[in-house]
């Protein structure tokens, strides 16, 4: 299949996560009733791909999961249109499942079974999504894997996008986040994974980070975000989404939205605004991806003709 054409190859988590209610956190050695749970599709891998395939970006999503993965998962991604060639049911494993529980004060902790994703180092290589797609986008997941893709993707002149997330601040060490910046052509960080990015490198100001990578995105919250290059840095306002139910999978649509407009020839900035436009549509929903905008919604609401 490595002669299907696509656009971007994004390679991260597919989850499923469970949002669990409940009156106080459990202590040590205790049990508490959960008062509501919902059962949503997430993981940074499929968050992108999904959001980017609705908006007709063709988008290949690589990722390693169970056998117990989930038929209504399969089928939304389908019904999105993603390539799920790569995506891998490995035996032995359960897919990997987030268990978030909050409290009355929003208080939350964290469950997280990675899977087949923690042992993502012994698998094979996903060749398919390397070989077929012009962009590949390297999301959450061992670093030690995502040397060898980065690497091999090189080898074919492929562009390469880095966004190690959250996890840039426990997976990671300095040397190795150094050496997987010089592959990359493109880095995605928020305001706080800057932070520890600018750490890692020594650097005091994040302008000098572009003698390693071509373009820096960083994502603000309601601050909007920004884009720097050498020619400078372009500050892209947020977009006043028209409810505010969940921030969850805002970074990872502003990256969908992104792509929308960079596969579509657009400028950085103008690719800016669209990936703020795409994240205001993550923002009213709730669940990491909700209901999928369509590249029309993303664009009206962008005011992008």
């Amino acid at each position: 299949m490595s002669d299907t054409h696509n656009f971007l190859g994004v390679f991260g988590h597919v989850n499923i996560d469970y949002l669990m209610k409940v009156e106080k956190l459990p202590k040590p050695n205790t049990s508490v009733e959960v008062s509501d749970v919902e059962r949503f599709f997430g993981g940074t891998g499929s968050n992108i791909a999904m959001m980017a395939s609705a908006m007709g970006v063709r988008t290949a999503l690589a990722s390693f999961v169970g056998k117990d993965f989930p038929k209504d998962f399969k089928d939304a991604l389908f019904q999105a249109g993603v390539d799920t060639y790569d995506l891998a049911e490995i035996e032995g494993f359960l897919t990997p499942t987030c268990r978030i529980m909050t409290d009355a004060q929003e208080n939350q902790i964290c469950i997280m079974d990675q899977g087949p994703m923690a042992k993502m180092d012994k698998f094979a290589m996903a060749a398919h999504t390397v070989e077929s797609s012009e962009i590949i986008h390297i999301s959450t997941g061992r670093p030690a894997y995502y040397k060898r893709i980065m690497k091999a993707a090189r080898k074919l002149g492929k562009r390469i996008h880095f966004d190690p997330a959250q996890e840039l601040r426990y997976v990671y060490t300095p040397e190795i986040f150094s050496e997987m910046l010089d592959i990359s052509d493109l880095l995605f960080v928020n305001q706080h994974e800057l932070k520890i990015a600018m750490k890692y490198l020594g650097m005091k100001k994040k302008e000098n980070m572009l003698d390693r990578v071509g373009i820096i995105v960083v994502t603000k919250g309601k601050e909007g975000s920004e884009i720097i290059t050498l020619s400078g840095t372009t500050a892209i306002p947020a977009i006043k989404p028209t409810k505010i139910l969940d921030p969850t999978g805002a970074g990872d649509a502003y990256r969908a939205g992104f792509y929308a407009g960079l596969s579509r020839g657009m400028d950085l900035e103008t690719c800016g605004i669209l990936g703020a436009s795409a994240s205001s549509f993550a923002i009213g929903t709730k669940g990491p991806v909700g209901k999928l905008p369509s590249w029309d919604e993303v664009r009206d609401r962008a005011k992008i003709i």
